[in-house]
Protein backbone atom coordinates (compact mmCIF):
# COMPACT_ATOMS: atom_id res chain seq x y z
CA UNK A 1 0.00 0.00 0.00
CA UNK A 2 2.69 2.60 0.52
CA UNK A 3 4.48 1.95 -2.39
CA UNK A 4 1.06 2.57 -4.31
CA UNK A 5 0.32 5.41 -2.64
CA UNK A 6 3.96 7.02 -3.17
CA UNK A 7 3.50 6.80 -6.82
CA UNK A 8 0.19 8.12 -6.54
CA UNK A 9 1.24 10.89 -4.33
CA UNK A 10 4.05 11.77 -6.95
CA UNK A 11 1.72 11.46 -9.63
CA UNK A 12 -0.14 14.37 -8.39
CA UNK A 13 2.75 16.26 -7.25
CA UNK A 14 3.55 16.47 -10.66
CA UNK A 15 -0.18 17.04 -11.64
CA UNK A 16 0.14 19.69 -10.09
CA UNK A 17 3.28 21.45 -11.36
CA UNK A 18 3.36 20.85 -14.66
CA UNK A 19 -0.43 21.60 -15.11
CA UNK A 20 -1.56 18.70 -16.54
CA UNK A 21 -5.24 19.19 -16.87
CA UNK A 22 -7.91 17.19 -15.26
CA UNK A 23 -9.29 14.01 -15.93
CA UNK A 24 -12.92 13.26 -15.70
CA UNK A 25 -14.57 10.27 -15.29
CA UNK A 26 -16.79 11.22 -18.40
CA UNK A 27 -13.17 12.00 -20.54
CA UNK A 28 -12.10 8.35 -19.92
CA UNK A 29 -15.48 6.68 -20.36
CA UNK A 30 -15.36 8.75 -23.68
CA UNK A 31 -12.19 6.94 -24.07
CA UNK A 32 -13.27 3.84 -23.75
CA UNK A 33 -16.31 4.48 -26.00
CA UNK A 34 -13.78 5.35 -28.85
CA UNK A 35 -11.49 2.09 -28.56
CA UNK A 36 -14.15 -0.12 -28.34
CA UNK A 37 -14.90 -2.14 -31.89
CA UNK A 38 -19.00 -1.89 -31.08
CA UNK A 39 -21.69 0.65 -31.35
CA UNK A 40 -22.16 2.07 -27.94
CA UNK A 41 -25.68 1.12 -27.19
CA UNK A 42 -28.35 4.05 -26.29
CA UNK A 43 -29.75 1.14 -23.73
CA UNK A 44 -27.12 -0.39 -21.76
CA UNK A 45 -26.82 -1.19 -18.52
CA UNK A 46 -22.66 0.50 -19.08
CA UNK A 47 -23.55 3.44 -16.93
CA UNK A 48 -22.46 5.19 -13.97
CA UNK A 49 -23.55 3.32 -10.28
CA UNK A 50 -22.07 6.15 -8.09
CA UNK A 51 -20.21 9.31 -8.56
CA UNK A 52 -20.90 11.08 -11.54
CA UNK A 53 -18.55 12.19 -14.78
CA UNK A 54 -17.88 15.17 -14.03
CA UNK A 55 -15.82 14.00 -11.01
CA UNK A 56 -12.12 14.23 -11.10
CA UNK A 57 -10.33 10.98 -11.55
CA UNK A 58 -7.26 9.88 -9.46
CA UNK A 59 -6.77 6.40 -10.83
CA UNK A 60 -8.93 3.20 -11.93
CA UNK A 61 -9.24 0.18 -10.82
CA UNK A 62 -11.12 -2.57 -12.88
CA UNK A 63 -12.74 -5.37 -11.29
CA UNK A 64 -15.12 -8.36 -11.89
CA UNK A 65 -17.44 -6.76 -8.75
CA UNK A 66 -17.15 -3.26 -6.92
CA UNK A 67 -18.31 -5.26 -3.53
CA UNK A 68 -17.44 -3.14 -0.35
CA UNK A 69 -13.84 -5.23 -0.29
CA UNK A 70 -12.99 -3.74 -3.43
CA UNK A 71 -14.25 -0.47 -3.02
CA UNK A 72 -12.30 -0.03 0.53
CA UNK A 73 -8.59 -1.63 -1.64
CA UNK A 74 -9.21 0.91 -4.40
CA UNK A 75 -9.80 3.71 -2.11
CA UNK A 76 -6.62 2.82 -0.35
CA UNK A 77 -4.73 2.52 -3.30
CA UNK A 78 -6.24 6.17 -4.43
CA UNK A 79 -7.73 4.52 -7.35
CA UNK A 80 -11.27 6.42 -7.45
CA UNK A 81 -12.76 5.38 -10.90
CA UNK A 82 -14.01 2.07 -9.88
CA UNK A 83 -14.56 0.26 -13.48
CA UNK A 84 -17.14 -3.09 -12.86
CA UNK A 85 -18.44 -6.19 -14.80
CA UNK A 86 -21.15 -7.31 -13.20
CA UNK A 87 -23.75 -4.98 -10.48
CA UNK A 88 -23.00 -2.98 -8.08
CA UNK A 89 -26.59 -3.39 -6.09
CA UNK A 90 -27.61 -7.32 -6.97
CA UNK A 91 -29.64 -6.63 -9.60
CA UNK A 92 -29.04 -7.03 -13.35
CA UNK A 93 -29.94 -2.71 -13.90
CA UNK A 94 -28.52 -1.65 -10.58
CA UNK A 95 -32.00 -0.71 -9.58
CA UNK A 96 -31.28 0.65 -5.87
CA UNK A 97 -34.95 0.24 -4.67
CA UNK A 98 -35.45 -3.35 -5.74
CA UNK A 99 -35.09 -4.50 -2.29
CA UNK A 100 -36.91 -1.64 -0.55
CA UNK A 101 -35.79 0.32 2.19
CA UNK A 102 -32.43 -1.96 2.73
CA UNK A 103 -29.54 -0.32 5.17
CA UNK A 104 -27.11 -3.05 2.41
CA UNK A 105 -27.60 -0.59 -0.10
CA UNK A 106 -27.69 2.39 1.85
CA UNK A 107 -24.73 1.91 3.33
CA UNK A 108 -22.37 1.00 0.51
CA UNK A 109 -24.16 4.12 -1.47
CA UNK A 110 -23.01 5.95 1.52
CA UNK A 111 -19.40 4.63 1.33
CA UNK A 112 -19.23 5.40 -2.48
CA UNK A 113 -20.29 8.69 -1.51
CA UNK A 114 -18.23 9.58 1.36
CA UNK A 115 -14.77 8.62 -0.48
CA UNK A 116 -15.59 10.53 -4.01
CA UNK A 117 -15.90 6.66 -5.87
CA UNK A 118 -17.17 6.44 -8.96
CA UNK A 119 -18.50 3.75 -9.71
CA UNK A 120 -19.13 2.62 -13.63
CA UNK A 121 -20.27 -0.41 -15.30
CA UNK A 122 -18.71 -1.65 -17.99
CA UNK A 123 -20.59 -5.46 -19.23
CA UNK A 124 -22.31 -4.90 -22.36
CA UNK A 125 -19.86 -3.97 -24.68
CA UNK A 126 -16.49 -5.20 -23.45
CA UNK A 127 -18.85 -8.41 -24.67
CA UNK A 128 -19.61 -6.68 -27.87
CA UNK A 129 -16.29 -4.99 -29.01
CA UNK A 130 -13.79 -8.06 -30.89
CA UNK A 131 -12.35 -9.58 -29.63
CA UNK A 132 -14.70 -10.04 -26.47
CA UNK A 133 -12.87 -8.69 -23.82
CA UNK A 134 -14.05 -11.43 -20.72
CA UNK A 135 -13.14 -14.17 -23.15
CA UNK A 136 -9.88 -12.75 -24.15
CA UNK A 137 -8.85 -12.63 -20.33
CA UNK A 138 -10.01 -16.22 -19.50
CA UNK A 139 -8.54 -17.57 -22.73
CA UNK A 140 -5.27 -16.43 -21.48
CA UNK A 141 -5.60 -17.67 -18.25
CA UNK A 142 -6.52 -21.11 -19.85
CA UNK A 143 -3.36 -20.87 -22.12
CA UNK A 144 -5.85 -21.99 -25.07
CA UNK A 145 -5.12 -19.37 -27.83
CA UNK A 146 -3.69 -22.23 -29.85
CA UNK A 147 -6.85 -24.23 -29.49
CA UNK A 148 -9.64 -21.78 -30.38
CA UNK A 149 -11.93 -23.80 -33.28
CA UNK A 150 -13.99 -20.38 -33.05
CA UNK A 151 -15.73 -17.89 -31.48
CA UNK A 152 -19.10 -16.47 -30.76
CA UNK A 153 -19.38 -19.76 -30.19
CA UNK A 154 -16.45 -20.16 -28.39
CA UNK A 155 -14.75 -24.02 -29.08
CA UNK A 156 -11.62 -25.68 -28.24
CA UNK A 157 -9.87 -28.70 -29.77
CA UNK A 158 -7.86 -29.32 -26.73
CA UNK A 159 -5.61 -32.54 -26.12
CA UNK A 160 -7.28 -35.87 -25.60
CA UNK A 161 -8.30 -35.33 -21.89
CA UNK A 162 -10.53 -37.71 -18.96
CA UNK A 163 -12.90 -35.06 -17.35
CA UNK A 164 -12.05 -35.98 -14.05
CA UNK A 165 -8.27 -34.66 -15.30
CA UNK A 166 -9.42 -31.89 -16.90
CA UNK A 167 -11.66 -30.61 -14.02
CA UNK A 168 -8.54 -31.19 -11.54
CA UNK A 169 -6.88 -28.71 -13.93
CA UNK A 170 -9.36 -26.19 -14.30
CA UNK A 171 -9.13 -26.43 -9.94
CA UNK A 172 -5.48 -25.82 -10.17
CA UNK A 173 -5.77 -22.66 -13.05
CA UNK A 174 -8.79 -21.25 -10.99
CA UNK A 175 -7.76 -21.81 -7.15
CA UNK A 176 -10.79 -22.95 -6.37
CA UNK A 177 -12.26 -26.15 -4.91
CA UNK A 178 -15.80 -25.10 -5.56
CA UNK A 179 -16.23 -26.67 -8.94
CA UNK A 180 -19.08 -28.69 -9.73
CA UNK A 181 -19.64 -31.42 -12.81
CA UNK A 182 -22.27 -33.35 -14.68
CA UNK A 183 -20.71 -36.74 -16.65
CA UNK A 184 -18.66 -39.18 -16.69
CA UNK A 185 -15.52 -39.00 -15.20
CA UNK A 186 -13.49 -40.74 -16.83
CA UNK A 187 -15.14 -40.28 -20.14
CA UNK A 188 -12.40 -39.23 -22.53
CA UNK A 189 -12.97 -35.63 -24.29
CA UNK A 190 -11.56 -32.94 -26.88
CA UNK A 191 -13.85 -30.30 -27.91
CA UNK A 192 -14.75 -27.81 -25.51
CA UNK A 193 -16.76 -24.67 -25.48
CA UNK A 194 -16.96 -21.54 -23.12
CA UNK A 195 -20.33 -20.21 -22.25
CA UNK A 196 -18.79 -17.78 -19.33
CA UNK A 197 -21.15 -16.00 -16.93
CA UNK A 198 -24.37 -16.75 -16.83
CA UNK A 199 -25.46 -16.39 -20.45
CA UNK A 200 -28.82 -18.44 -19.77
CA UNK A 201 -29.67 -21.60 -20.53
CA UNK A 202 -30.94 -21.54 -23.79
CA UNK A 203 -27.65 -20.25 -24.68
CA UNK A 204 -25.64 -23.49 -22.90
CA UNK A 205 -28.34 -25.76 -24.00
CA UNK A 206 -27.77 -24.46 -27.58
CA UNK A 207 -24.05 -25.27 -27.10
CA UNK A 208 -24.34 -28.45 -25.93
CA UNK A 209 -26.77 -29.61 -28.71
CA UNK A 210 -23.56 -29.28 -30.62
CA UNK A 211 -21.98 -32.07 -32.48
CA UNK A 212 -18.45 -30.69 -31.83
CA UNK A 213 -19.09 -30.14 -28.25
CA UNK A 214 -17.99 -32.57 -25.39
CA UNK A 215 -17.97 -30.49 -22.77
CA UNK A 216 -19.14 -27.01 -21.85
CA UNK A 217 -17.79 -25.43 -18.96
CA UNK A 218 -19.85 -22.78 -17.66
CA UNK A 219 -19.89 -20.08 -14.93
CA UNK A 220 -23.31 -20.38 -13.43
CA UNK A 221 -27.20 -21.77 -14.18
CA UNK A 222 -30.86 -22.43 -13.19
CA UNK A 223 -29.94 -25.79 -12.19
CA UNK A 224 -33.29 -26.72 -13.18
CA UNK A 225 -32.81 -26.60 -16.79
CA UNK A 226 -28.74 -26.40 -18.11
CA UNK A 227 -27.89 -29.14 -15.39
CA UNK A 228 -30.85 -31.72 -16.25
CA UNK A 229 -30.64 -31.57 -19.87
CA UNK A 230 -26.93 -32.85 -19.25
CA UNK A 231 -27.96 -35.39 -17.31
CA UNK A 232 -30.66 -36.58 -19.28
CA UNK A 233 -28.22 -36.25 -21.78
CA UNK A 234 -25.56 -38.63 -19.87
CA UNK A 235 -28.03 -40.82 -19.00
CA UNK A 236 -29.17 -41.52 -22.59
CA UNK A 237 -25.39 -42.42 -23.47
CA UNK A 238 -24.66 -39.15 -25.04
CA UNK A 239 -20.79 -37.72 -24.95
CA UNK A 240 -21.72 -34.96 -23.27
CA UNK A 241 -20.44 -33.31 -20.03
CA UNK A 242 -20.58 -29.98 -17.96
CA UNK A 243 -18.39 -28.00 -16.04
CA UNK A 244 -20.09 -25.02 -13.47
CA UNK A 245 -17.27 -23.32 -12.30
CA UNK A 246 -18.71 -19.98 -10.53
CA UNK A 247 -19.50 -16.67 -12.22
CA UNK A 248 -16.96 -15.08 -10.90
CA UNK A 249 -13.97 -17.34 -11.64
CA UNK A 250 -15.44 -17.64 -15.22
CA UNK A 251 -14.90 -14.02 -16.07
CA UNK A 252 -12.43 -12.33 -13.42
CA UNK A 253 -9.98 -12.58 -15.86
CA UNK A 254 -11.35 -10.83 -18.32
CA UNK A 255 -11.95 -7.36 -15.80
CA UNK A 256 -7.83 -8.25 -15.41
CA UNK A 257 -7.12 -8.07 -19.17
CA UNK A 258 -9.15 -5.20 -19.36
CA UNK A 259 -6.88 -3.28 -16.79
CA UNK A 260 -3.96 -3.92 -19.39
CA UNK A 261 -5.97 -2.84 -22.14
CA UNK A 262 -7.36 0.48 -20.63
CA UNK A 263 -3.04 1.00 -20.55
CA UNK A 264 -3.18 0.90 -23.79
CA UNK A 265 -4.62 3.93 -24.46
CA UNK A 266 -4.81 5.69 -21.28
CA UNK A 267 -1.79 7.10 -19.70
CA UNK A 268 -3.22 10.15 -17.37
CA UNK A 269 -3.93 8.11 -14.47
CA UNK A 270 -2.76 4.43 -13.05
CA UNK A 271 -4.89 1.82 -13.95
CA UNK A 272 -4.88 -1.51 -11.87
CA UNK A 273 -7.29 -4.23 -11.58
CA UNK A 274 -8.83 -5.73 -8.50
CA UNK A 275 -9.92 -9.05 -8.06
CA UNK A 276 -13.40 -9.22 -6.05
CA UNK A 277 -12.66 -13.35 -5.94
CA UNK A 278 -14.62 -16.49 -5.82
CA UNK A 279 -17.35 -15.95 -3.06
CA UNK A 280 -17.72 -19.45 -1.93
CA UNK A 281 -16.01 -21.60 0.50
CA UNK A 282 -16.69 -25.49 1.18
CA UNK A 283 -15.95 -27.82 4.14
CA UNK A 284 -13.19 -30.58 3.13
Amino acid sequence: MIKTNFWHLLFFIMTVNIGIAQVTADDIISSIKKNVTCHWNKETVDTYKGGNGSMEVTGIATTFLATMEVLKKAKAKGLNLIITHEPTFYNHFDKTDTYGDDVIIKEKIKYIKDNNLVVFRFHDHIHQTSSDGIYKGVVDQLGWQAYEISQRPYIYKISEITLKRLTVQLKNIFHTSVIRVVGDQEMILTYVSLVLGASGSKAQIKSLQRDDVDVEIIGETQEWETVEYARDAVNMGKKKALIIIGHANSEEAGMAYCADWLKEFISEVPIEFIPAGDPFWTIE
